[in-house]
């Protein structure tokens, strides 16, 4: 828990908090826990981003960038609606 602390005093909240966001990060598949025998990320154990969190960023920047083409009126249309039920 000691290398929790720091972040939880600089942020302020608590250590359970940061350890239940991380499980859930890791059971989206958007974090991976890094063993201490990894060569490839230096024999330092701990979390990384997992390869999915970067293509999921990727796939979202692009259904932003899709909104924002011009469409036809009947596309506007459906699309208002479906804004409304989010």
């Amino acid at each position: 828990m000691g290398t929790l602390e720091p972040l939880c005093d600089k942020y302020d909240f608590s250590a359970r908090m940061l350890e239940t966001v991380r499980s859930k990060m890791r059971r989206m598949g958007l974090i991976d826990h890094v063993s201490r025998f990894n060569k490839r990320h230096g024999y330092r154990e701990g979390w990384v981003f997992s390869s999915r969190f970067g293509k999921s960023l990727s796939q979202l920047a692009g259904i932003v960038s899709a909104s924002r083409e011009r469409k036809g009126p009947r596309q506007e249309q459906k699309d208002r609606g479906v804004f409304q039920f989010l």
